[in-house]
């Protein structure tokens, strides 16, 4: 974990409310892991007092640079629109957290992606890329240009399903993958952006006999689980048993599925 002030290459309008800004951070992009976070400050400003945490969108060839997809939810980000200018800097802590892990002899797998959800699975997609394992795409939105990372399987000549609200479908974006399991077989899948989306898709590796993971969104400040505000229950085992409370922070933002499904009932 690092603090830098990472040089701003661009900030830009991605697709609907979505923003995409890049920063040269080499220290922090060489290490960093699928599904792990970065914690952003905005320098300068007391508002928002507290670093807001981002899901890492892309990482450059290289390994110099790296990339956050976010949403205007609030001042913070409405900020990060206008202070996060081109040769400007970002006050940025990272790689935090722990993130996605590949099956050592995956050979295909599926993601499951809602709204901004979708912005932590990029970098597992081209790391999967990487080692030749295929990836399905099942990504839902509320509207059709909130679907982001649509071009990224493009670029990998991966199927991408989608779903949006505004279409009307009654069906969840897991049921296209629940069709698909009946008749390919995955070696893993993972789930970010709705807890409803996490059953599913939990429910769907148990039936399978495959690993599931989920990357879970929660408020955090620190980031690295030293002020407990990011705390949530979770299973110890499966089936489930004893629970325990967890830092999202410090223990995921990566879980395993059966950690977190029901963990509050």
């Amino acid at each position: 974990m690092e603090q830098v002030f990472a040089p701003v290459v661009f900030n830009r309008h991605l697709t609907g409310d979505y923003w995409l800004v890049e920063v040269e951070a080499p220290i922090v992009a060489g290490s960093l892991l699928p599904g792990q976070f970065v914690n952003i400050r905005i320098e300068g400003s007391v508002a928002p007092y507290l670093r807001r945490p981002f899901s890492v969108y892309r990482v450059s060839r290289d390994r110099r640079r790296l990339q956050l997809a976010y949403k205007i939810m609030g001042e913070g980000t409405r900020l990060m629109t206008t202070t996060l200018r081109e040769n400007g800097r970002c006050d940025l802590l990272g790689p935090l957290g722990h993130g996605f892990s590949l099956p050592a002899d995956a050979k295909r797998i599926a993601v499951v992606g809602r709204g901004i959800g979708i912005a932590a699975l990029p970098t597992l997609v081209d790391a999967a890329a990487i080692r030749g394992i295929e990836v399905h795409g099942f990504l839902s939105a509320r509207t059709k240009p909130n679907l982001v990372a649509l071009d990224i399987f493009a670029e990998h000549g991966f199927p991408v399903v989608t779903h949006t609200d505004e279409a009307g479908m009654n069906r969840l974006v897991t049921d296209g993958l629940a069709d698909l399991a009946g008749k390919l077989e995955f070696d893993a899948f993972y789930v970010c952006g709705s807890n409803r989306l996490a059953r599913a898709l939990h429910a769907l590796a148990q039936k399978r006999g495959v690993p599931a993971e989920i990357a879970m969104e929660q408020h955090m400040a620190c980031g690295f689980g030293d002020c407990h505000g990011c705390v949530i229950p979770v299973n110890l085992r499966s089936p489930k048993g004893e629970k325990a409370f967890r830092e999202v922070c410090h223990y995921g933002p990566v879980f395993q599925t059966w950690e977190v499904v029901d963990a509050s009932a």
